[in-house]
């Protein structure tokens, strides 16, 4: 006998339609909340990766030079402290080779996420006009500026036999005799070339321009006597400086130096053109998101600020830059390139 008896025949049959009915709509609600759920999550699915936090994996820095010098060790103590600010690894990739463009160009060629970064710098802004025909980047244009990192005045040197405390008595003496005073160089079209340059058409003087294979013969030579003057960094010659074999007569610097507070700037001299400093910057490619590169700046200026990486640098002869941002990055490459493309071209240097 069945439990509701009242419930007989088509009764039971419409009710078991009816529960089936209500099963199927329930089942059927069930699927499109599920599909709308998949549909709605697949999308944050595909884009976690892309939302990831930069940075999330290792950046490199390029430095387009050999192992050793000094764009080497400063990338590296920059990269060390880089490495703290961020919480990822910062490694070096050292990319050296035709004067600097064998790097550079290997970094105008890397993906613009803010994973590669690019240490410059003065050759940045000598290469391309003296390689115009042969460079694969435009270095106004190819690279978005990250901050300055370092600055290091220029020095003129002379022999210690050569009368001239300041750049405008060594002026003097080569307006006296011209021709006969010789200035050595790193090589044709080198910093220490173009400076030359520079300061032969500001003071009106024409000095015979000794060309070495590096700066590190130019300067042994001119403490030997073989050359009369010579420009260069002071960490380049403070062995020679300090054995009084070869002598600082003019800083490159706006000021007076804090190490070399007796020698005179060129300023002092008249020749407030040649306050042109040594320095070093960080770029990425241009397309790099402007969100990263400023994340990238803001790290980099913060480390600039510890004590620790200001006297590491300061051991190497270089200065922490009062004003470093992205702006002034801009600024300093954007004058050097053109200074140094009128330089070459008035003092008509041409390079195979």
């Amino acid at each position: 006998m069945p439990i509701y008896p009242f419930l007989h025949g088509r009764h039971c049959r419409r009710l078991a339609r009816c529960a089936f009915s209500e099963g199927d709509k329930k089942m059927k609600s069930l699927r499109k909340i599920f599909t709308a759920s998949v549909l709605l999550c697949a999308p944050l699915a595909m884009m976690k990766p892309a939302m990831a936090e930069f940075p999330d994996k290792p950046i490199k820095i390029v430095v387009p030079y050999s192992t050793g010098g000094s764009s080497d060790s400063i990338g590296r103590l920059v990269a060390d402290q880089l490495s703290k600010e961020l919480g990822q690894p910062v490694i070096i990739e050292n990319k050296p080779g035709a004067g600097s463009m064998i790097g550079t160009g290997y970094a105008a060629e890397e993906v613009p996420d803010g994973y590669t970064l690019l240490l410059v710098d003065v050759p940045f802004t000598i290469v391309p006009t003296l390689y115009k025909d042969r460079i694969r980047y435009n270095a106004r244009e190819t690279f978005a500026p990250i901050a300055l990192v370092g600055e290091s005045p220029m020095y003129l040197f002379v022999n210690a036999n050569v009368k001239a405390n300041t750049p405008k008595e060594l002026a003097d003496l080569a307006k006296a005799a011209p021709g006969t005073i010789t200035i050595g160089s790193g090589g044709n079209g080198s910093f220490s070339h173009l400076l030359a340059e520079l300061f032969m058409r500001e003071s009106g003087t024409q000095l015979l321009h000794v060309p070495y294979k590096s700066s590190g013969a130019s300067v042994t030579d001119l403490a030997g006597g073989q050359i009369d003057a010579g420009f260069g960094s002071l960490a380049s010659a403070a062995a020679l400086y300090h054995a009084g074999k070869v002598v600082p007569i003019g800083v490159s610097s706006a000021e007076r130096h804090a190490d070399t507070p007796d020698v005179p700037t060129f300023k002092e001299s008249g020749f407030e053109s040649m306050t042109i400093p040594s320095w070093w910057g960080l770029v990425v490619p241009a397309k790099t998101p402007e969100d990263v590169r400023a994340k990238l700046s803001e790290a980099v200026l913060k480390g600039l600020k510890n004590p620790l990486l200001q006297e590491r640098l300061s051991s190497l002869g270089v200065d922490v830059p009062n004003k470093a941002d992205p702006a002034t990055m801009a600024d300093v490459i954007d004058k050097d390139l053109s200074r140094w493309e009128d330089v070459i071209s008035s003092a008509n240097i041409v390079l195979n």
